[in-house]
């Protein structure tokens, strides 16, 4: 049987990533079913490092997103999170509470 939730392992990936001093500094959210990581608090979204998948059989599948490219399929939140931090900048963007657009950034 197949579990309702429309979020399946989405908690657990909160809860791992909010232990990690680096990823409290990002601004979580959610698209697709997965988790990301963005250094602006709204759209559109400064995307930093990858994104986790949280998948129906209960394992985790991280990518990168530039180039884009799938970096491993693990068992549990924790190790999806340490594969995320290791594709987070040294040094990342800092955090804006406002969008791009709004702040007047140019592209």
């Amino acid at each position: 049987m197949r579990s309702a939730r429309p979020y399946p392992g989405i908690v657990p990936l909160l809860e791992a990533a909010s232990v990690q001093p680096r990823l409290r500094r990002l601004y979580p959210f959610t698209s697709h079913f997965a988790l990301l990581f963005s250094s602006s608090t709204g759209y559109p979204w400064t995307v930093q490092a990858g994104s986790i998948e949280p998948l129906h059989n209960g394992r985790f599948r991280v990518l990168r997103r530039s180039p884009f490219a799938v970096i491993g399929e693990v068992d549990t939140a924790e190790e999806a999170v340490a594969l995320v931090l290791e594709l987070l900048p040294t040094d990342p963007e800092p955090v804006i509470t406002a969008s791009p657009i709004d702040s007047g950034a140019r592209w």
